[in-house]
């Protein structure tokens, strides 16, 4: 696989960009439903060439993955963080459309997923328990408290 590194972006440029390879992707096809449980992503397999976006310390979020593009802050421009992105890309390819109205509308399907990517951390080293471990992350705000933490904990193990 190949990873070029592309542009930082300043200002809202990023979040509108965001937005929009967000609604390209929704639309990008009809063949991605629920119709399967299996993980996307494991052994993650050489893909297409994917361009790597630094985005502004100021956005509330560490990364969004969309198209071929992954957007990180600086801080999660590790191999873990590009990994956790690449799971992304991956679900999105296999779900264009079930992935995004998932995602956004069902806070059980975007455990799913996120756990998934979540597990590449833990194959990294990172915790998945504690006040500062993935599942306490994944069962909080910043995903909109799709799950509790023991369950978070869980279906991250389920994908490692």
């Amino acid at each position: 696989m190949e990873l070029r590194r592309g542009t930082a972006l300043a200002g809202s440029a990023a979040l509108a960009l965001a937005a929009v390879l967000a609604a390209a992707a929704a639309v990008d096809g009809a063949a991605g439903w629920a119709g399967r449980d299996a993980p996307v992503a494991r052994g993650l397999a050489a893909g297409p060439a994917h361009t790597l976006h630094t985005l502004p310390a100021w956005v509330p979020f560490g990364g969004v993955a969309l198209g071929t593009h992954l957007f990180l802050k600086r801080t999660q421009q590790r191999d873990f963080g590009v990994e956790h992105e690449l799971i992304h890309l991956r679900q999105q390819a296999a779900h264009p459309v079930w992935f995004w109205v998932s995602y956004l509308a069902l806070p059980r399907w975007r455990l799913r997923w996120e756990a998934e990517a979540y597990a590449a951390n833990a194959r990294a080293g990172c915790p998945i328990d504690g006040d500062h471990g993935a599942a306490d992350y994944l069962s909080g705000p910043a995903y909109l408290w799709p799950a509790g933490r023991a369950e978070a904990a869980a279906e991250i193990r389920r994908f490692r």
